[in-house]
């Protein structure tokens, strides 16, 4: 795409019910978006069955209530420190994070490494939360009917409803934010009365803080989920920009993605391995732990509530963004069209229990690609560039960007050998974080090395 088309795809985009916008920068006119929607979206999108999970089975595993929280709740902020950062290039210049990256790989190189990664993780995470949300229904439909419906049959009904936003856009994606967010916080706080307030002494506040595990607090299991957290986090490096191009406030960003991260890593960390302390590491599920203490309809119901809308705020941010990677790798596809082809990939491998069961594999694979992609572009945005972009550039094929034949070989040698690192560390060494550094480090001396920067010298700062 060149600076004509650019040029064609920047006017003013049709108002519709659906969005339009796609990997194309977003008009000043629509960037309209405040704190308040900032800090829904992102405390939706924190609050979810994964990262309850992480802190359901950390304990599960082994670790203490307070270790299991420590863990997972410091390898997720880990990741969001970066994740903030990037925010900064959606506020600026209105374009998605996967259309970024092309200034640090090379406009072949984001189609190839970054968005390709994206698009599966999206994938990956939307089966995982689908799946662990079906496990949920499952029991919860046996419990009231008797009825042993089949798994892949609820999750296909249950991935469906969560597209729809995804599909129709981020004002829906907004919108659903601002009614979700209050409800699930609501029905969260309902059943932590009821937990604290459970007959059984094991479920009581002082019970469950005191709650050592079987193994407390090992550092191997400990590194085990602060990587996963991280991992799982810095996989959506590009979205950060995604979901803040319609905003146009840089510090009110900082400041509700920063707030927001805090809260939500909190509330869905403590929430999940409370529970799994309380049923003393028997259960790593927040959800079957809820249904199987508090059968009452009452109960049953808000536990299903409070699954769709996790779901809902997680899964249909995954897709968004995945369709915006799908966009990127094929620019011909429309954002709607992209977005529902991740769909039906993300829906099909939500039939595999598989991606539950071997979970920290799967993540730390995703880790091993994203530790250091994370690393090489906030060292070339933030470090290199001081954040400052030329946006029509980024669409040029015979722009500074193209690099060799679309590739940025200081970036493709930093990734495979960020990678490489990865894979060569042990476990306790945190090696997402560790690699992160290595990686970005790399890829700065390699610019000094080369003597040249990695894209065009003078271009205009938003500021």
């Amino acid at each position: 795409m060149g600076s004509d088309a650019l040029s064609e795809n920047t006017h003013h985009l049709p108002s519709v019910h659906i969005e339009q916008a796609g990997i194309e920068p977003v008009p000043a006119d629509l960037k309209t978006v405040g704190f308040l929607d900032q800090f829904s979206i992102f405390v939706n999108f924190l609050i979810n069955p994964s990262v309850m999970l992480h802190g359901g089975a950390a304990v599960a595993m082994g670790l203490s209530f307070k270790a299991a929280c420590i863990a997972v709740g410091l390898g997720t902020l880990s990741a969001l420190i970066p994740y903030t950062m990037i925010t900064r290039i959606g506020v600026d210049y209105g374009i998605p994070g996967q259309v970024a990256a092309r200034m640090s790989f090379g406009i072949r190189g984001a189609q190839l490494i970054p968005s390709a990664a994206r698009a599966i993780c999206s994938v990956y995470f939307f089966a995982l939360n689908t799946i662990i949300g079906t496990i949920a229904v499952h029991a919860l439909i046996l419990q009231v009917t008797g009825l042993a419906l089949s798994l892949p049959v609820i999750g296909i009904l249950f991935g469906l409803l969560q597209i729809v936003f995804a599909v129709l856009g981020y004002d829906w994606l907004k919108k659903m934010s601002r009614f979700v967010l209050p409800m699930k916080i609501a029905i969260i706080s309902y059943f932590v009365f009821l937990l604290t307030h459970q007959s059984d002494p094991a479920f009581h506040p002082l019970a469950v803080w005191n709650y050592e595990g079987k193994h407390a607090w090992s550092w191997v299991i400990i590194a085990i989920w602060f990587n996963t957290g991280c991992s799982s986090w810095l996989s959506m490096i590009t979205d950060a920009a995604d979901f803040c191009r319609y905003s146009s406030d840089r510090r009110v960003t900082y400041r509700a993605v920063g707030l927001a991260s805090l809260c939500g890593t909190m509330i869905a960390t403590i929430f999940g391995a409370y529970a799994a302390s309380a049923v003393k590491g028997a259960d790593g599920n927040v959800f079957t732990i809820l249904s199987a203490h508090y059968p009452d309809h009452l109960s049953l119901l808000l536990i299903f509530v409070l699954l769709l809308f996790d779901n809902i705020s997680i899964n249909s941010l995954n897709i968004y963004t995945g369709g915006l990677s799908l966009e990127n790798i094929f620019p011909s596809l429309k954002r709607t069209t992209a977005t529902a082809i991740v769909s039906a990939f993300g829906i099909a491998l939500s039939a595999s229990q598989d991606v539950v069961h071997n979970l920290i594999g799967y993540v730390d694979a995703i880790g091993s690609m994203f530790a250091p992609i994370t690393g090489i572009i906030i060292a070339d945005v933030l470090i290199l560039r001081k954040g400052r972009i030329d946006v029509r550039e980024l669409f040029d094929r015979n722009g500074p960007y193209w690099f060799w034949h679309g590739f940025n070989i200081r970036a493709l040698s930093s990734t495979v050998a960020g990678v490489a690192l990865y894979y060569s560390i042990p476990v306790e060494f945190l090696r997402p974080l560790l690699v992160f550094f290595v990686s970005g480090l790399f890829y700065l001396l390699l610019s000094v090395f080369m003597r040249q920067s990695s894209g065009p010298r003078h271009v205009s700062s938003p500021d």
